[in-house]
């Protein structure tokens, strides 16, 4: 690990966010753990980051909660990949089915600031009216091309309320938190504690730190709790996910998850040649583009990216993950965080490569 806390230090000494974990597996089970750097540099300097530390994970609510939900109902029988959204959303433009909506080959756009719109004025319902927003928006014809959509994931959480008949909150932690124990959750409206902060912003009409809020702007003013962000958790919380996952997928289900459903959210593809499963990316096989870096295997492999830093990928055949949790939006997503952290995210994927097959 000394290779791995040498390039955390030197990333947050560089600014890259203030805060840095993370966890690789082996075998199902976790064999390396590191926390380094602080939960904020402004306006004062933060406490120091522990196992404790909460993170908003971002995009990686999209497997962790969504996709994990709709797997468990699938394998349950109330919800089917098969099933028309209409048939849950009877207003929403895109013709497609709840395998595309996961697998981003709904025709859905890719990303609309609602709330540049959610933000004035007063709003009864705000999480009500971000899903009618998101299925409003006009769509292409599904199936044809994969297009990475956070409005098809505000639809996959409004369609597993509406199958479950509970709140998403209450869905996820049903569904997969409990089940697995797991303490991720969604904070919603209000705020977290020992959290690492985001983005020094002026969404409150005044400069205001994020932190222990949703840091997605259309999640937070939808009410902060959504299939495409607006999860939190522990590194340990990934970390138990992440075994789950490769455990169920090599026949030791875990919680309510079935083998047969998670192989084939993880083997599958809604529109050609596309790089996404259900719920998850596989690495790109050109040379120097994947984050998940150059020595990750091609086959059998998915992972996950989200905005604020965060990412986890799953090795399948050799039950491995490697997750990297972090605040690099903070205390601005501006300068040169974007490439920063693809940089720190191959970087650690090739060294707890290296550590894993010299064990």
């Amino acid at each position: 690990m000394d290779r791995i806390t040498a390039l955390i230090d030197e990333a947050l000494a560089g600014g890259l966010g203030s805060a840095a974990a993370v966890s690789i597996g082996d075998g199902g089970r976790e064999v390396a753990r590191l926390t380094r750097g602080l939960t904020r540099r402004v306006p004062t300097v933060g406490g120091k980051v522990d196992d404790q530390t909460w993170f908003d994970v971002a995009s990686l609510t999209k497997p962790m909660a969504t996709a994990a939900s709709a797997m468990v109902l699938v394998g349950e029988g109330t919800l089917g990949l098969a099933d028309p959204i209409r048939r849950w959303l009877p207003a929403a433009s895109s013709t497609g089915t709840v395998r595309e909506l996961l697998g981003h080959a709904a025709g859905c756009a890719a990303h609309v600031e609602f709330f540049r719109k959610l933000r004035v004025g007063s709003h009864a319902d705000p999480r009500t009216e971000l899903v009618t927003l998101a299925a409003a928006e006009p769509a292409s014809a599904p199936g044809v091309s994969a297009v990475y959509s956070d409005l098809g994931y505000i639809m996959l959480g409004a369609i597993i309320e509406r199958v479950t008949n509970a709140r998403l909150e209450d869905a996820f932690t049903d569904l997969v938190a409990e089940p697995l124990g797991l303490a991720a959750r969604y904070p919603g409206t209000s705020t977290i504690s020992i959290a690492a902060a985001t983005e020094l912003d002026d969404r409150e009409g005044q400069p205001w730190l994020v932190q222990g809020r949703v840091h997605d702007e259309n999640a937070y003013f939808g009410g902060g709790v959504c299939g495409h962000a607006g999860l939190f958790a522990r590194i340990g919380d990934v970390s138990a996910f992440a075994s789950a996952i490769v455990e169920t997928a090599n026949g030791h289900p875990r919680g309510r998850l079935r083998t047969d459903v998670v192989q084939w959210f993880l083997a599958e593809s809604a529109a050609p040649n596309a790089s996404w499963r259900l719920g998850w990316d596989t690495p790109s096989a050109t040379p120097g583009v994947s984050h998940a870096g150059d020595r990750w295997p091609r086959q059998h492999s998915v992972g996950h990216l989200g905005f604020t830093g965060t990412s986890l990928w799953l090795d399948l055949a050799k039950r491995r993950w490697v997750s990297l949790l972090t605040n690099r939006v903070h205390p601005t997503r501006g300068g040169t965080s974007a490439d920063g952290i693809k940089a720190l995210r191959r970087a650690v994927n090739d060294a707890a490569l290296d550590m894993l097959d010299d064990r």
